[in-house]
């Protein structure tokens, strides 16, 4: 078995990306992925109509046609210019800054779990009321983030499509599906047509009426848990109000049109046009090939952007690049589950830190550093001192 370092060591670094060759090779989220099946189906048009040029129209009786053919290649080969850089930079930069703006503003439940855990202790009631609240209040903040992504997300709805699979679930309730009413999929995208919020609800009465009893240890805990509340419905409005107000479709419009037609032009005016004057074989192009490799990158990089801002406009559907809700949504339950589990046990025991201690011989100036990865025993078998990376 494979020493867990070295394991760990050969798993990049999250979030890092591959450079180079490798980068360019990779297939998922990549560039060639997005645009290949519009670019095969581009150029087999675009080669087809050169063949028709170069053998069709070469035939007797089919010049007239050639020359107008040639007179349209001319006029279409420099074309005006459409500023696409600057139209599909500026539409993807706000395209991107949208996508990102909504994974932000998914709110996390580990704040409010903290201070359930930190302050819900008191025992006022029978043994395990509190872990009882605290568990209920965590399972109601996870049923309304999924009620309130059902709205946007392809993947959660696709997951759980009615009310009967969040009770499977055992996330949901029968007598809490009673209380929240129809959550169909018909009637989701309705303003209020969702009560995703009503979980939150339930979740500081259930706090306040634990404040009442003397459950909470003091004011601003529970001052602090309501906040927390208030922030995380918060957060989910915001993520479903970019549902609601999607960009304009006159801009996503001009976007699509710019580009379709610029490249439409191409497959006339692009054409390499077969200059008469000299022999077969000796025959010369505006490029020497078919088709110009810039020809070739400029589709690349113009359908790569168009198929970028397509494929983050949504981001709650199921492309690579969108978010991993189902795993978000698992992660927040385990975590804030342990969060506020009575673990006094699971707590280590408090003893003198290592870490504060001064080893023999050290200047009165020590401080605590984090010390360089070394293997077991290599420090103590050559009696040196380790090489320190101050923080």
């Amino acid at each position: 078995m494979k020493d867990e370092a070295e394991v760990a060591g050969s798993q990049p670094p999250m979030g890092e990306m591959p450079s180079g060759w490798r980068l360019l090779g990779k297939w998922r989220s990549s560039l060639w992925k997005l645009v290949w099946k519009e670019m095969v189906s581009y150029f087999l048009v675009y080669f087809l109509i050169s063949v028709v040029y170069r053998h069709l129209l070469t035939l007797h009786g089919l010049e007239v046609y050639k020359e107008g053919f040639e007179v349209v290649v001319q006029w279409l080969h420099d074309p005006p210019k459409l500023q696409l850089t600057f139209i599909l930079g500026f539409y993807v930069s706000l395209v991107v800054k949208r996508w990102w703006d909504q994974y932000i503003k998914l709110p996390w439940p580990d704040e409010v779990a903290t201070f359930l855990k930190a302050g819900v202790t008191k025992e006022v009631g029978e043994p395990g009321e509190n872990l009882r609240i605290r568990r209920t209040v965590v399972r109601y903040l996870v049923l309304s983030y999924v009620l309130c992504l059902r709205r946007v997300s392809t993947r959660i709805r696709n997951h759980c499509p009615s009310m009967r699979n969040l009770i499977n679930s055992n996330l949901l309730r029968e007598d809490e599906a009673l209380h929240l009413g129809n959550e169909d999929a018909g009637v989701l995208g309705q303003h209020g047509g969702s009560n995703w919020w009503m979980p939150l609800k339930w979740a500081i009465a259930l706090v306040t009426q634990a404040n009442t009893d003397g459950s909470v240890n003091c004011a601003p805990i529970y001052a602090n848990i309501v906040k927390g509340i208030s922030e995380f419905r918060k957060s989910l409005t915001g993520v479903v109000t970019y549902g609601y107000v999607p960009v304009p479709l006159v801009y996503s419009q001009v976007v699509h049109v710019a580009v379709y037609f610029y490249f439409y032009a191409a497959l006339i005016g692009r054409q390499p046009i077969i200059r008469e004057d000299q022999p077969l074989h000796g025959r010369s192009s505006i490029y020497q090939d078919y088709v110009s490799p810039f020809l070739v990158i400029e589709f690349l990089v113009y359908f790569g952007w168009l198929n970028v801002a397509s494929t983050l406009y949504n981001p709650f559907g199921d492309d690579d690049d969108d978010f991993e809700l189902l795993g978000l949504i698992n992660r927040h339950i385990k975590v804030c589950m342990s969060i506020v589990e009575d673990d006094i046990e699971e707590t280590p025991k408090l003893e003198n830190d290592a870490f504060w201690t001064a080893p023999s011989g050290a200047s009165s100036d020590w401080h605590p550093t984090f010390l360089k990865s070394m293997k077991s025993g290599e420090i103590e078998g050559r009696g040196e001192q380790p090489t320190v990376v101050t923080l």
